[in-house]
């Protein structure tokens, strides 16, 4: 398994068993549960420990289910306890290299293990949208390392086959899924999607030649077929088996367009009902095997919006596909919905350990998605509640999304930071200030008299006044405090503050003027 995967991603360790075994698949494995039976897959052991007195046992429970091998990250920690229980036990071990994601790994996995079946495959013989298939009967025609890119450069899938040719660019496309962003790589990429044939492309590797031909509906470039080959295996039927193998590549993207969007569909389907229709909450949560008692919902945005609406569609379902093929990894048991510019996922609550996880985790996926993206991704968490009153989970972590975006676009909150992760706990009072200032500003109490008084002046006298006063509040009235924030000495703002009762009639000796005060400043600075 290990030569058809690439021993750069996983290494076989431990062969016990392991020959002449047919591999059916790839499957997620807690190793706090009971292993479903499934004679033939390979587990993949997220969070598995290397050690300890139950080790041995876990193995026995995966032989007896009918797994062929394991699959682990050692993380630079001894695996001597495991190699020797899988000894014992009469199961394959391999170990996955550190850098490759687990989502990504159960891919290449699950296209390594499916039969090929390449002597006598023509590119008709291939199933409707089996793009992976597809990958794997030309690289046998055409006798080199097929890779197949959408348009933007995202890896759709890729050949398989034993002995392949491999470099620096194709390695790090498949562990990203998405081909290196470089100059070079962008002008090759708009070369061949504007070219009807073959296009040759350098390759810095000696001894390698890659060319390529774009994908097309009509005028529309639907994506791209990339092969590489040794130099000299290239012959003349080379350029004839590229163009026809594009052709055909044609009808699988438009199939899986096709499909894709239809399963997209139900499953949001599915979903949106949980999600905005209490009534029947219950109901779709037992169709959507959620068995808990409870969940919590989290909001996930990319940030800024697409100002465009075709740009805003794609972005959207982009990032729920993103999401979901993260959650899958990370959060497998739970759902994933997509309503307006919001992915929701909804994550079944145990205890308090699976509240602090869920933070954690939805911290790894939006991290994920920012990095496949190329574009911040930001998620708010609701509160735990009851499925029939799981409607306030949502309305809070939207809440808390808005509050994050509205830190982005003020830069209070950076995009690399953990601040992209927040719930109501972690915002502190602000979300209750926010639904104070909403209701006053509907009721007309805001922007307020004060806070219009000297904006006003501000506008007309080139003045400073509504800043300082907002963050000389902000720090509990400390003008020395105030002066650090504002980047002014502390005579320059005990001076601006001594004008405030001879200008506007404001008396900063009172209490109550100064809460309305602060409170009219901070709604019109956070609006």
């Amino acid at each position: 398994m290990s030569r058809l995967i690439g021993t750069e991603f996983v290494r076989l360790v431990e062969g016990a068993g392991a020959r002449d075994r047919c591999v059916s698949g790839s499957v997620l494995y807690d190793p706090n549960a009971q292993p479903t039976p499934f004679p033939g897959a390979v587990a993949l052991g997220i969070g598995l420990s290397l050690s300890g007195k139950r080790l041995r046992r876990r193995l026995e429970e995966l032989k007896e289910a009918g797994y062929a091998a394991l699959v682990y990250k050692a993380n630079a920690a001894s695996d001597e306890q495991l190699r020797e229980a899988a000894r014992a036990v009469g199961l394959a071990l391999f170990r996955a290299a550190d850098s490759t994601p687990w989502n990504q790994l159960a891919e290449i996995i699950d296209a390594a293990v499916a039969p090929h079946r390449t002597t006598g495959r023509t590119l008709v013989d291939i199933r409707p949208g089996d793009l992976f298939d597809l990958a794997n009967t030309v690289a046998g025609l055409a006798g080199g390392a097929i890779a197949i890119a959408d348009p933007e450069q995202t890896i759709l899938a890729y050949s398989t086959l034993p002995d392949q040719p491999i470099d620096d660019t194709r390695r790090n496309s498949i562990l990203r899924l998405h081909v290196p962003q470089t100059e070079q790589n962008d002008v090759d990429y708009r070369r061949v999607h504007a070219s009807r044939d073959v296009v040759d492309v350098v390759t810095e590797e000696p001894g390698l030649r890659r060319c390529a031909v774009a994908i097309r509906a009509a005028d529309s470039v639907l994506g791209s077929l990339w092969l590489l080959t040794s130099a000299e295996s290239i012959g003349a039927d080379t350029a004839r088996v590229m163009r026809e193998a594009g052709n055909v590549a044609a009808l699988h993207l438009l199939h899986r367009r096709t499909t894709y969007v239809s399963n997209l569909t139900r499953q949001v389907d599915l979903v949106k009902p949980l999600l905005f229709e209490p009534e029947r909450a219950e109901l779709t949560a037992l169709r959507l095997g959620i068995t808990s008692a409870s969940v919590r919902i989290a909001a996930v945005s990319s940030w800024p919006l697409q100002p465009d609406p075709l740009e805003t569609l794609q972005a959207r379902l982009r990032l729920f596909d993103v999401v979901r093929t993260a959650c899958a990894v990370r959060l497998p048991s739970a759902v994933c919905g997509l309503a307006d510019h919001i992915v929701y996922i909804v994550l079944p609550h145990t205890d308090e350990s699976s509240r602090r996880f869920h933070r954690e985790a939805i911290l790894r996926v939006v991290q994920n998605g920012a990095r496949v993206l190329s574009r911040p991704v930001v998620a708010g968490l609701g509160g735990i509640a009851p499925l029939n009153r799981l409607e306030q989970s949502r309305t809070d972590a939207e809440a808390v999304l808005a509050e994050l975006v509205r830190d982005l676009d003020g830069g209070r909150v950076t995009a690399e930071s953990g601040g992209v992760v927040a719930d109501r706990e972690s915002l502190g009072a602000r979300l209750s200030l926010r639904h104070m200032v909403m209701e006053l500003e509907q009721a007309g109490h805001l922007p307020g008299e004060y806070a219009t008084l000297i904006a006003d002046y501000d506008a007309e006298h080139k003045t400073s006044f509504a800043e300082t006063l907002r963050v000389y509040l902000d720090v509990g009235s400390n003008a020395i405090e105030a002066a650090k924030q504002l980047g002014l000495h502390v005579n320059t703002v005990r001076y601006r503050l001594s004008r405030i009762h001879p200008v506007f009639g404001i008396d900063l000796g009172d209490a109550d003027t100064r809460l309305l005060l602060w409170l009219q400043l901070w709604a019109g600075h956070h609006h």
